[in-house]
């Protein structure tokens, strides 16, 4: 199984967070950068993949309305793909 610890919880902007994510997670060149985009490639993991999601209760910035809509996406694609565990931890 492969194991991915994802820490958002330094972000404070979108578009960094979205690069991050490509690197971490190895996107495809072509991964669009937004929540879409991050379902489809979550939901379309074939191999049995681990997730932690690491975030803060208190995001700074742009991240504040775009941390539980992240989450929310992180959720359903790990309720829709059975490949995708998803452990979630918050931080103060």
């Amino acid at each position: 199984m492969r194991e991915i610890t994802l820490d958002v919880s330094g972000f404070e902007d979108k578009i960094p967070l979205h690069h991050y994510l490509k690197e971490t997670m190895d996107f495809p060149f072509y991964y669009g950068g937004n929540l879409d985009a991050l379902f489809d490639e979550l939901s379309s993991i074939t191999e049995p993949t681990a997730i932690t999601l690491i975030y803060t209760t208190r995001p700074r910035g742009h991240m504040a309305g775009y941390t539980p809509r992240l989450l929310r996406v992180f959720g359903d694609a790990a309720r829709q793909n059975y490949n995708l565990k998803l452990s979630v931890k918050a931080i103060g």
